[in-house]
């Protein structure tokens, strides 16, 4: 009996003595060490908050999004190479270390950062909140956005960005089912309460994207319909980025905002920044200045904005606004409206009709529009090399006939950068833009245009006639804070640099742009010689199956220097 009890007493002492133990533990921090120059710390709370203070790194707010395993590896690619910590403000969620398991191996042994549980770590704690007297108490995770540290804050705003991407994938899934496999499948009751929801759903008379349009409003204008896909397609990098590498464009916004001369248009004022992407403008028209800076975008790159204006320090200035311009309210008038609207051939995309909405609806009457004034012009261009090069080929592709291949390929406009010494006539000017007071329905037009071929090309400089196988098309852009329009047939010599007004061109003589420009491929190439005058109108409007596409048409006639006919022609182009 007494074996058995004593047997009993040694169990009982045995499970007390590790309840014990697991206490201890749970009451005594591990010592850590800090990430970035191998300091000790009581406990890897302290080591994260010195960390956060001392280098400007939180790793619990870069693990957030991350696996477990991501964790580890992101700890050890740290202790391992190094980085300087001012690169891990932010993470590349799609950095290949991540994914690279070498970097599972501890590089310290009983690393205490590794044994951290991060889900239940509280970013808005301080050190051993939970066991240093007086400490302050912890926000709970309910708690409002206004109580929370910075930290949580942009953890919110990084996990809504993402919340939104997945929920635009979803959505973009659901419709490629539908779509593919609707039928087959007998999915159309399951998926197809998106797309009649879509059906019913009330429609803008403005907007930015490429969209199905079938319908139209009172005034006959298009509506743009369904632009999801479009601001998707702007939620990404790469278009961001080709677009802020094109230093023409860039640095003409710059330097307009950012001019002495211009100062009084932006110091102290409110701005709207239409279709904000990275939100470049706007921090421009912080820097110049302004009081408060809108800058609204409906793609998820809104997202990347705000994160991107608070690394700059200007978040008080700037207030990022995810949606369309036309579903948004400001709470006031705007003194100034930024927007980089142009697309290909200036009007595809028709954003701009999204800009004029905004002047309509919030700009003040004696307000600026930037940029002031845009001119398409038209050229013709000979090309003999870019045909042999492009059309041409298909005539003999490795001893294979694939003329079927060049079936249609006129009737679309072609985006390219193009040879200037292939254009043979001066330009002309099909059409002036002045933002201050165009309107939407004027978007869309016919004008006559004339030009005369003043030049052999660069591909046979002595030839006296020649081949004329395209139109061109390009822009320019004037920048001007007085309202008055700038003569298109001047060109840079229209504006005042000295007080602070900017052109730029796309056009093929000058720095190329991401705009290129736009060959309108003649089906019947013309056979011209210098003197010749091409004469004729020609006409721009919407799609009216997608009010994001441009469909150009033009009839016109060719006349040698005496004024006889030569040749006449009609064609229409898509440019899409």
């Amino acid at each position: 009996m007494q074996a058995e009890g004593s047997s009993s007493g040694s169990e009982s002492d045995r499970d007390e003595t590790w309840d014990d133990f697991a206490a201890d533990g749970d009451d005594q921090p591990q010592p850590a060490t800090s990430l970035f120059d191998g300091q000790q710390f009581s406990s890897p709370q302290e080591a994260l908050q010195h960390d956060k203070q001392v280098h400007g790194v939180d790793l619990p707010l870069l693990a957030a999004t991350l696996d477990f395993f991501e964790r580890i590896r992101l700890i050890n690619w740290i202790r391992q190479t190094h980085p300087d910590p001012s690169t891990l403000r932010r993470l590349d969620r799609n950095a290949a270390f991540l994914q690279d398991d070498a970097f599972l191996k501890p590089v310290i042994e009983d690393d205490a950062l590794l044994q951290l549980d991060f889900d239940t770590l509280s970013l808005s704690s301080a050190p051993n909140a939970s066991s240093s007297e007086g400490a302050p108490p912890v926000p709970s995770t309910s708690s409002a956005a206004a109580t929370l540290d910075p930290s949580a804050n942009d953890l919110i705003e990084a996990l809504t960005a993402q919340l939104s991407d997945a929920q635009a994938a979803n959505d973009q899934l659901r419709k490629i089912v539908r779509e593919r496999c609707g039928k087959e499948m007998g999915l159309e009751a399951l998926l197809g309460a998106g797309a009649a929801a879509d059906e019913a759903a009330p429609l803008s008379d403005a907007g930015k994207g490429k969209a199905k349009a079938q319908a139209h409003d009172d005034d006959g204008e298009a509506i743009h319909k369904d632009d999801d896909h479009y601001y998707e397609s702007y939620q990404y990098n790469d278009i961001h980025e080709i677009m802020l590498k094109d230093r023409v464009r860039t640095l003409a916004y710059r330097s307009f905002i950012l001019h002495p001369a211009n100062k009084p248009r932006f110091e102290g004022k409110v701005v709207l920044d239409v279709g904000c992407g990275t939100g470049i403008l706007s921090m421009f028209a912080a820097k110049a200045g302004a009081r408060k800076v809108y800058a609204v975008d409906a793609s998820n790159v809104a997202y990347k904005a705000m994160r991107n204006i608070k690394a700059n320090g200007l978040d008080e200035t700037i207030t990022v606004i995810k949606g369309k311009v036309e579903e948004i309210n400001l709470p006031e008038k705007v003194d100034v409206i930024i927007s980089e609207w142009m697309g290909y051939c200036l009007l595809y995309e028709c954003m701009l009709d999204s800009v004029l909405y905004a002047r309509d609806k919030y700009l003040q009457p004696d307000g600026l529009m930037v940029p002031s004034q845009t001119s398409i012009l038209l050229s013709g261009y000979a090309g003999q090399p870019w045909y042999d090069d492009r059309v041409k080929f298909w005539d003999d592709v490795y001893g294979f006939d694939m003329q079927a291949m060049k079936d249609k390929i006129e009737d679309e406009a072609i985006i390219e950068v193009v040879d200037d010494g292939e254009v043979v006539s001066n330009e002309v000017s099909i059409a002036d833009i002045y933002t201050q007071t165009a309107t939407i329905a004027s978007l869309s037009f016919s004008s006559p245009f004339s030009f005369t071929i003043t030049r052999a090309p660069a591909s046979s400089p002595n030839a006296t006639t020649f081949t004329l196988h395209a139109l061109l098309a390009h822009f320019d852009t004037y920048f001007t804070s007085a309202p008055r329009l700038a003569d298109s047939s001047l060109r840079e010599q229209s504006v005042k640099s000295d007080e602070g007004e900017v052109f730029f061109t796309t056009g093929a003589w000058d720095t190329p742009t991401h705009w290129k420009q736009t060959m309108l491929v003649l089906a019947q190439p013309l056979e011209v010689a210098i003197g010749d005058v091409l004469q004729g109108n020609i006409t721009v409007v919407k799609d009216p199956e997608n009010s994001r596409e441009l469909n150009v048409s033009a009839v016109w006639t060719v006349c040698d220097s005496t004024g006889s006919k030569k040749a006449d022609r009609v064609q229409a182009w898509k440019v899409r």
